[in-house]
């Protein structure tokens, strides 16, 4: 004979229902805490790139003597507030060798000038613009041979690679280095200061080039080696 009483056969529908509900108010209050500490890290990610990118260019700078920006063979006004002859205006972190168009963030300030697709060297030589062709290969005008006398940056300067990893930042997007304006003495910000940026959550780079602050949700700081 089945002597088992009611508490035996299972929790009641009162008892299922509290213990729903207080599985939904754990997840209510842990949820935001665990978004938020996962916001910080990205965060915390994207400092540290721009940190290993800082560094990258302080030792091109160190052994070449200018930014990426110009190339010492071919000369070229790299002030990224006109329209005049530039080699580079802004150089892109992205992940190899090819354009970093499809990750650039969207420009929503200052208008056109840092327009990034108007302003890279453009179609098939959108590549240029990789930072990948500037610190790790010494391949500047991206065609298929490295450190080629005349063209590309003089071997017995250049000294890389300076950065062991490139890639995109922990929102997707590309970091923005605006050479252009760390190469050109009084341009920009001014003394030769450009911002290295990551557009942030958003994927929308608010900060612009003559900017002395941080915009919106971007990360990033002003930049330069003899400030």
């Amino acid at each position: 004979m089945d002597h088992r009483n009611g508490r035996e056969r299972g929790f009641t529908f009162i008892e299922l229902v509290f213990t729903i509900a207080i599985i939904l108010t754990l997840i209510g209050i842990f949820a935001p805490l665990a978004m938020d500490k996962l916001a910080q890290s990205k965060t915390a990610r994207a400092q540290a790139d721009i940190d290993a990118i800082a560094a990258a260019l302080t030792n091109f700078f160190s052994d070449l003597g200018h930014f990426p920006a110009c190339n010492a063979n071919t000369g070229g006004d790299c002030d990224p507030q006109s329209n005049s002859v530039n080699d580079l205006r802004f150089l892109a972190v992205c992940t190899g060798s090819g354009s970093c168009e499809p990750e650039y963030p969207t420009f929503t300030g200052g208008g056109a000038t840092w327009d990034l697709t108007t302003n890279q060297q453009g179609g098939a030589d959108a590549p240029v613009n990789n930072a990948y062709n500037h610190l790790v290969a010494n391949n500047p005008n991206i065609n298929a041979t490295e450190g080629e006398s005349g063209l590309d940056y003089r071997t017995t300067k250049w000294k890389g690679p300076y950065i062991t990893k490139l890639a995109v930042d922990p929102f997707g997007k590309a970091y923005i280095i605006h050479v252009g304006a760390m190469q050109k003495t009084g341009t920009a910000i001014a003394s030769g200061k450009g911002w290295i940026l990551s557009a942030g959550p958003d994927g929308n780079l608010d900060t612009a080039p003559t900017d002395t602050t941080l915009q919106n949700d971007d990360i990033g700081y002003i930049f330069c080696t003899n400030c």
